[in-house]
């Protein structure tokens, strides 16, 4: 097929409504909801996430980026304006609500299935004078194979206003029903035309499958534009963070049953389990439950 025959869609409009967010991730393998965030809510998140860019900035732990590392190049600390804040599980009471939203779970699980993994929770916190991420697809990477259904599926929940002079978030609605291009024809110059800065308010969520081309924007406003990714999967991929050894013992606490059987607390079917057993409890404690040696 040639590239020009790769069929491209407008972005879907702005939604609440469940029914019609489902069938816009269908047609365009993204949708757009509005209102997931109360004004409180994003102010909040938005304060804890510039202290937290100031506390490792500070300690100079954490990752700093200037955007186009997915091209191989390499780049000044002076360039690095951009900062990913990663497991926001441990950064804040205020993100833990979002490893189950109830308005956006639902759609997740329309598109990859009713039992899914938290795959990471971080904060994309992008700099004015950033370069242009390269286009890519989120499953990609975590199983390098061709794969025709989506066993991934991200959520970018806008903590700032998105615009093209922010360097909004660039999608290619539709790009999920294309056939398998390789990283390199994507972005080229007749493909990266056709992901456009994604212009929405902050409090909106996007939802997309995991096949679809996107990628950040240039930020030129002079402000950080900062949003905060939540990506899911299919149980039996290893998710990209390992919640089970990074999270706190103070966070752990405070997270329901049900939010530790999505973060991989528990088996899925004969996978993740303890002794061959596929019913381990959430709150198994290896230390002491796990059989050690034993002699008659």
């Amino acid at each position: 097929m040639q590239i020009t025959e790769l069929e491209t869609l407008d972005y879907p409009p702005l939604t609440e409504d469940l029914e019609e967010a489902k069938a816009h991730l269908d047609k365009y393998g993204m949708a757009l909801i509005k209102n997931v965030l109360s004004s409180e809510e994003v102010e909040e998140m938005d304060q804890r996430l510039n202290e937290q860019f100031l506390g490792e900035e500070k300690y100079k732990v954490g990752s700093k980026v200037r955007g186009d590392e997915g091209f191989g190049i390499e780049s000044s600390e002076e360039e690095k304006v951009s900062r990913l804040v990663w497991n926001l599980i441990n950064k804040g009471d205020c993100f833990i609500k979002l490893i189950d939203h109830p308005k956006i779970l639902p759609l997740i699980q329309h598109m990859i299935g009713e039992k899914v993994c938290l795959c990471s929770m971080g904060a994309h916190m992008n700099g004015s004078g950033n370069e242009r991420m390269a286009l890519h697809q989120d499953q990609w990477p975590l199983v390098p194979h061709p794969m025709n259904f989506p066993f991934m599926a991200n959520v970018m929940y806008l903590i700032s206003d998105n615009s093209p002079e922010n360097g909004g978030t660039r999608l290619i609605p539709g790009s999920h029903k294309w056939p398998l291009i390789d990283y390199k024809t994507a972005n080229g110059e007749e493909i990266q035309e056709k992901a456009v800065s994604l212009t929405a308010p902050k409090g909106t969520a996007i939802v997309w499958e995991g096949r679809l081309w996107h990628g950040n924007g240039l930020n030129r406003s002079g402000s950080i534009r900062s949003n905060i990714s939540t990506a899911f999967l299919q149980p039996w991929v290893k998710p990209q963070e390992n919640h089970q050894y990074s999270i706190r013992d103070e966070v752990l606490d405070k997270i329901t049953d049900k939010q530790k059987h999505i973060l991989g607390f528990t088996p899925y079917g004969t996978l993740g389990g303890h002794d061959g057993s596929s019913v381990s409890p959430a709150n198994f404690d290896p230390k002491k439950e796990s059989i050690g040696i034993l002699k008659p």
